[in-house]
């Protein structure tokens, strides 16, 4: 009934994203896999959360899962797992990965990166979050080919993972891989099913959690306010959020606002929210009286008047408006 880890690893990707409904059993079978592995080649393995709190309760990495090793000893020591006495696998935060630059990992084959996207209100994303991770691997690597499986809820495409990659869903398919990228929307039809008849599927059956937690929609990106732009639309100014910048328009005739990937380079103002977007070529807004543009267009963002051209700029939005709403 739970994710079998099979598919994806017939793909032998490098990274592979797997995100699925909550329950679906993500992390049971990526800790299937690896005690298989070190029973069979005494391959080791590092498991990673972003924040060391989250590792609190490591000590019951293994309660769910001894049931299916009932001849194995399967146990947690401070941040390490053993399996037969023997050193398995660590356990590791994200935020102090860097810690461990001179530590060697020779036998580490598989890293799994759990909960890997953030929900609104969760703990913030780390500062060049993927760069940390990518330093985090090569210090794992050095220079083998470790395999890592990123595990997550289905919260949002839009998180520094798939913008930084790249990363598209899966169309008409569950399972898509690229340039040793693999990504995989976990959809078990039998634990769907299953959930759909507890007094809690039904009670949640058709709102949008019951989509996310069910039928394995993403929870913060319904597709409202999704539109293109039409070819009536005037450019009205730029911002960079994220080191990416972004083109505001207003079809006056609808009177609607656009924000979309594209921008008129001959544009000279670019606006800034953040110290680290701001360069010698954009003003840092430090209130909105700054601009009648940009108050404009959170007040019109406030009223349901900005669509976006896609789901990743409507996220980008949202958080871009609430920096703004707090100068």
């Amino acid at each position: 009934m739970y994710w079998n880890i099979d598919k994806s690893l017939s793909y032998n990707a490098l990274f592979n994203f797997i995100v699925g409904n909550r329950g679906a059993g993500k992390t049971y079978g990526a800790k299937k896999y690896v005690i298989k592995r070190f029973l069979k080649c005494k391959k080791q393995f590092v498991y990673i959360r972003r924040y060391k709190e989250e590792l609190k309760k490591i000590k019951k990495f293994f309660d769910d899962i001894k049931h299916e090793f009932p001849e194995v000893k399967l146990e947690v020591k401070g941040k390490e797992f053993y399996i037969n006495d023997e050193l398995a696998g660590n356990a590791m935060p994200l935020s102090t990965s860097k810690i461990e630059k001179s530590t060697a990992f020779p036998e580490v084959e598989t890293i799994i990166f759990d909960e890997f996207i953030l929900d609104k209100g969760a703990h913030h994303y780390l500062s060049d979050e993927v760069v940390n991770f990518l330093e985090c691997y090569e210090t794992i690597a050095r220079s083998r080919d470790v395999r890592v499986f990123f595990l997550s809820n289905a919260i949002t495409i839009t998180n520094p993972y798939f913008l930084y990659f790249n990363i598209k869903l899966p169309y008409d398919k569950t399972i898509t891989c690229e340039n040793d990228i693999l990504i995989e929307l976990v959809q078990n039809k039998e634990f769907i099913e299953m959930k759909k008849q507890t007094r809690f599927g039904k009670l949640i059956a058709g709102t949008e959690y019951g989509n996310y937690a069910i039928e394995n929609a993403f929870l913060r990106d319904n597709k409202t306010f999704i539109e293109k732009k039409s070819g009536n639309c005037e450019f009205f100014f730029k911002f960079v959020y994220k080191d990416k910048i972004y083109g505001v328009w207003i079809n006056m005739t609808e009177g609607k606002i656009f924000v979309s990937n594209d921008y008129d380079e001959s544009y000279t103002r670019t606006y800034a929210l953040t110290k680290s977007d701001h360069t010698p070529n954009t003003l840092l807004l430090h209130n909105l009286k700054q601009s009648r543009q940009f108050k404009m267009f959170v007040d019109n963002y406030q009223l349901g008047n900005v669509y976006y051209e896609n789901i990743n700029i409507k996220n980008v939005v949202y958080e871009v408006v609430k920096l703004a709403n707090i100068y």
